[in-house]
């Protein structure tokens, strides 16, 4: 099903805008797409920096900090936000999985289809759009309408001013338009056309919550004219639907098995809840106002629960699904973990459809193999002493510890040993503290040790009862000097894959599987660009069974996902 997960352009990644152009000409995905020219991008980037600093779009006295491009392209507009130092977190809405491919890993796709987006919930600090001239007016209202930020900038073309729909959307919403610049793209230094536009700049006067609540006054003018006085309108709602609230949703999710049409088959059970939940509140606007006020139900009560519930009902799906990706996140060492799965919890709120799901996917893969890399340097890293090292054949420069230590300075063309000691990352606690056995920051790393070696192919067990509680608990079997032992499972179960001793003064001596250390050395050559093929890792580490382990780190794909397989 999510084909496009596995789909990788010819050298997009290097490609000059034109030969992106075709590209996307040739699998169906230009939907106009004119990057923003760099003199657009200038005047937007001062604009938004001038009014940053006087604090005009400031909540609480909070900087900016957030900013949604919608129809993002390849990322150049985010990445000058990035650059300026201020904007730490970068949103993006983009149909074209080409195009999602190319931006930054630190971008987080909140969307693809635009018209599948509620930007209700997308609350930012500044949202950007150069939408399809084709359709500028239709989106440049929709964005307006349900932005959830205090400030939009649009690239559109001068005519905008003459557009109905426009016009009413920004009396919708009270807010101002600014033309704060006036540009072609004739010179485009990307994709030329026959254009010409303003930069829109549009204020809005109320708080973040502003398009959600004119949105139900809209909706809910029924329950609004009761509690006024005026007279009701409308037509009788339908009869209650058949129950499906959250009460029914552990046993709905439990009935659903992974396989290739999981994502359809969550999406359809999150409309079946939000076709339940608007008619409810359909029905709410239809009983007796005398009824609504003794039951003390006022709009104002009836908007705060929606908003609520809809928050609520987004979460709930989104981390079922994050639920079924155990695969990803047990594949990354603690900080990497934490990492990735505070992330997703922070972005819960986007819109549940298959589109979304794929890119949100998509994400989780690219972030993840990046970090199965890192977390293999960071590790290996942590256990570089002078005993513990040796130099790669060509390498004749000596390890001075002092100057890498505490300098910018670090050895290069290094491999470690396969015995260790290891001075830095903690070991017993001392028989006077309240909880006995490892250290959090010991038990972190032997675990992270055991989870970059299950990476590399040496399947063993990373949540060992042994490392439990990880600095809540630990496990009192530890003895100071007393060896244990952490073994491979699978093919190669019974076979050691790493014995630790821990001590009270605080290091730990760490025996590897002679073959993990070759594959870590391996790897960490490769990662570090010292090593460019298996040949010259078996030279330069003097082991010819150093070719075997050349880039055996593991990357995780769609594939690999049991709730997208079948």
């Amino acid at each position: 099903m999510i084909t496009d997960l596995d789909f990788q352009a010819p050298s997009v990644s290097d490609c000059s805008t034109s030969r992106l152009i075709s590209v996307l000409k040739e699998a169906g995905q230009d939907h106009e797409f004119y990057p923003t020219t760099d003199e657009i991008i200038r005047c937007l980037v001062a604009d938004v920096e001038a009014r940053s600093e006087s604090r005009l779009y400031s909540w609480d006295d909070r900087k900016l900090t957030s900013v949604l491009d919608i129809g993002a392209g390849s990322g150049k507009v985010l990445r000058a936000f990035r650059d300026l130092g201020k904007f730490t977190t970068l949103y993006a809405i983009e149909k074209s999985p080409i195009l999602c491919q190319r931006l930054d890993s630190e971008i987080f796709i909140v969307g693809t289809d635009f018209w599948e987006q509620s930007l209700l919930s997308k609350q930012m600090d500044v949202i950007f759009c150069n939408p399809p001239y084709s359709e500028f007016v239709g989106w440049a209202a929709k964005i307006i309408r349900e932005a959830g930020s205090k400030v939009v900038y649009l690239v559109i073309p001068t005519r905008w001013e003459g557009r109905t729909e426009i016009s009413e959307a920004l009396k919708h919403r009270d807010a101002e338009a600014t033309v704060i610049g006036t540009f072609d793209f004739e010179n485009a230094e990307d994709r030329r056309a026959r254009a010409v536009v303003n930069l829109l700049r549009v204020e809005f006067k109320g708080d973040k919550d502003d398009a959600f609540d004119r949105l139900f006054d809209e909706q809910f003018k029924e329950l609004n004219a009761k509690f006024s006085g005026k007279k009701k309108g409308g037509d009788e709602g339908d009869n209650e639907p058949e129950r499906i609230g959250a009460d029914n949703r552990a046993k709905m999710f439990s009935a659903l098995v992974p396989g290739g049409r999981y994502p359809e088959r969550m999406v359809s059970l999150y409309n079946d809840e939000m076709d339940h939940l608007r008619k409810n509140y359909d029905l709410v606007g239809q009983l007796d106002v005398s009824l609504l006020k003794e039951f003390d139900v006022t709009p104002k009560r009836v908007l705060e629960c929606l908003k609520a519930r809809l928050k609520g009902l987004r979460n709930a799906y989104w981390n079922e699904l994050f639920g079924q990706m155990s695969i990803v996140t047990n594949r990354l060492a603690s900080k990497k973990r934490r990492k990735m799965l505070e992330l997703l919890q922070r972005h819960a709120e986007i819109d549940f459809t298959v589109s979304n799901i794929e890119a949100v996917i998509g994400f989780i893969l690219k972030n993840a193999n990046k970090h199965i890399d890192e977390q293999l340097v960071e590790v290996f890293e942590q256990m570089i002493e002078k005993a513990n090292v040796y130099n790669y054949k060509s390498n004749q420069k000596p390890f001075v510890e002092d100057r890498w230590r505490y300098s910018e300075e670090k050895p290069t063309h290094i491999a470690l040993e396969f015995r260790l000691v290891v001075e830095h990352t903690g070991g017993l606690r001392h028989s006077y503290e309240f909880e006995k056995g490892l250290q959090e920051n010991a038990a972190h790393f032997i675990g992270d040790l055991l989870t970059v070696a299950n990476n590399l192919g040496f399947l063993c067990n990373t949540v060992d009862p042994r490392l439990a509680g990880r600095g809540d608990t630990g496990i009192k079997s530890w003895e100071s000097g007393k060896v244990e032992t952490f073994y491979m499972t699978g093919k190669d179960a019974g076979q050691p894959v790493l014995e630790v001793r821990a001590f009270l003064n605080g290091n730990i001596h760490i025996r590897m599987n002679q073959k993990l250390a070759l594959a870590l050395n391996v790897e960490y050559g490769r990662l570090k660009g010292w090593l460019g093929n298996g040949a010259e890792a078996a030279e330069e580490l003097g082991d010819k069974n150093a070719a075997a382990f050349f880039g055996n780190n593991l990357q995780i794909g769609a594939g690999n996902l049991p709730m997208l397989m079948g």
